[in-house]
């Protein structure tokens, strides 16, 4: 019995150690949002019950305090209190101006969360409020069930958290799951989060309630998010390439996430689609050095939700083309303010159509299932004519021998297209900026193994140009497209539809590139590889 009981406290010691290790911020971690059904049928699913232990059931209070002008909001400062088995403690986080992206923190038991003696403890920080009074901005009230996993070798810490925030007056309640990797293996740990997702009818969450909650009240946090360029050391191998390359295109599609929701859904479905463009040359690039049926899988589920977020983004261009464009020379004709509500009626419905997308489960299926097969590495070398290995991905230095080829290529492959770009017809500009594009987004994935920065600025801004300027004749096409159907299913907007279709006309004709110049100054662009 002495035994027993010495083995389980062993266990409980253990549990709580894991748990407590998950503060520092090691290791993957994933958030999914479900409802109550789907927390039950996660507690007692085999993924988090075999070889788990548990800790008792807690109640925390926590509460995000700052003044009424956010003075440490301004100052990348969070002062956070919690409440939890009856004692309060206080959390201060700060960034540090010697580290960007790293932050201390410090973290007391304090006698009470009352806010009028929130600062006895600290001077420095009376000073940085200049004695304004602190207020409670976001307040968290949680029922947390905790366990760690143990599966092969790996030990993953589960949080089953229900409760409600309220923040600026709103209240919302959740029910959140949250895994992270203590140690062991990533891939098993996807593999469990990859398992788990359908069960559960899951949502993927880029940040927690409580967090989006004070986003929302305080306006941050909330910005649409640009592709990150991934960094690599010149002798990366080209597994590590190609998990640092797509791992950034996730990135970005799922930090979009809260602004489409929240704050700025037209830049934020153009960002999505970005990542998921990016994402699919990336893996179209790959398939001259890897073959991975789960890489395939990922882009044919990135094109099915490009698709759906093309058809937002269209009609977002076509709204601001009217109102620059045909609308401004309308001169108060109803039929023009017809066919905008037009417009406008389907740009909602297609708002909303991307939001449903997005909140699907098959979508976070999407994120779950492509981490782990990054996690997991896999795919296998591309064998050649002789049946061996063109590549060894895993190989010191393969990552920058398949870069040079795969540049020289797609490089090539763009000027070949634009190959006198003044007679090109419209569909065939459109295959040479698409050629640049991948040539340019290939060269973003790359571009950290070569040491020549400022060639590669001025490879990428003359492509990224060239891009702009062919995109705007294409946009104009898609436009025109759009207002021919629009027209063709209403005869009140018709005449409307008919005259923007032939402003489109007049404004691709009146173009002022001068292509000739254009492709002269291509055939001279430097590449930065070589």
């Amino acid at each position: 019995m002495d035994r027993q009981l010495a083995s389980s406290a062993a266990a409980q010691e253990a549990t709580r150690r894991a748990l407590r290790s998950r503060r520092s911020g090691e290791g993957p971690r994933i958030r999914f949002g479900t409802d109550r059904a789907g927390m039950t049928v996660a507690a007692r699913s085999d993924s988090l019950t075999i070889g788990s232990v548990s800790r008792p059931t807690r109640r925390i209070r926590s509460i995000i305090f700052d003044t009424a002008v956010d003075d440490l909001r301004k100052q990348n400062i969070q002062l956070r209190g919690y409440e939890m088995h009856g004692a309060a403690f206080v959390e201060l986080s700060w960034e540090r101006p010697s580290a960007p992206g790293a932050r201390g923190s410090i973290e007391l038991r304090v006698p009470t969360l009352e806010v009028g003696k929130m600062l006895g403890f600290s001077e420095p920080l009376r000073r940085s409020i200049a004695d304004r009074p602190l207020e409670a901005r976001s307040v968290a009230e949680t029922e947390r069930r905790e366990r760690l996993v143990e599966r092969a070798q790996t030990r993953i810490a589960v949080c089953f958290d229900d409760g409600f925030v309220e923040c600026g007056g709103r209240r919302v309640n959740f029910h959140e799951i949250e895994l992270q990797l203590i140690d062991g293996a990533e891939e098993e740990f996807w593999n469990v989060a990859a398992e788990l997702a359908p069960r559960v009818r899951a949502r993927f969450l880029p940040m927690s309630e409580a967090e989006l909650a004070l986003a929302r009240a305080t306006g941050e946090g909330l910005a649409p998010a640009k592709a990150r360029r991934p960094t690599l050391a010149e002798g990366a191998s080209l597994d590590e390439a190609i998990v640092a390359a797509l791992s950034a295109c996730l990135d970005q599609f799922v930090a979009n996430w809260p602004a489409l929701q929240y704050q700025a859904p037209e830049e934020a479905i153009h960002q999505m689609r970005v990542s998921l463009r990016r994402l699919r040359a990336g893996v179209g690039m790959l398939r001259r050095g890897v073959t991975s049926e789960a890489l395939e899988i990922a882009a044919a589920r990135a094109k099915e939700i490009a698709t759906t977020l093309g058809a937002a983004r269209n009609l977002d261009v076509l709204v601001d083309m009217l109102v620059a464009g045909p609308l401004a020379q309308a001169n108060g004709e109803p039929s023009f303010y017809a066919l905008l509500d037009a417009v406008e009626r389907r740009r909602i419905e297609a708002h909303a159509a991307v939001a449903a997308l997005i909140a699907a489960p098959r979508t976070t299926q999407f994120v779950v299932d492509l981490r782990a097969a990054l996690a997991a590495r896999n795919w296998r070398a591309q064998p050649g004519e002789d049946g061996r290995a063109r590549l060894d991905a895993s190989a010191p230095g393969s990552a920058k021998q398949f870069a040079i080829r795969s540049l020289d290529r797609l490089h090539r492959r763009a000027l070949k297209k634009s190959r006198d770009l003044a007679a090109l017809t419209p569909e065939q500009r459109h295959h040479a900026r698409i050629a640049f594009k991948k040539a340019r987004y290939a060269a973003e994935f790359f571009e950290s193994l070569f040491d020549a920065h400022a060639k590669s600025r001025h490879y990428l801004r003359r492509t990224a140009a060239l891009q702009d300027e062919l995109g705007a004749i294409n946009d104009l096409a898609v436009a025109a497209e759009l207002l021919r159907d629009l027209g063709a299913s209403d005869p009140d907007i018709a005449p409307a539809s008919a005259f923007a279709v032939g402003w489109c006309a007049h404004a691709r004709e009146g173009a002022a590139t001068d292509w000739k110049k254009t492709e002269k100054s291509l055939k001279k662009l430097e590449t930065f590889w070589r």
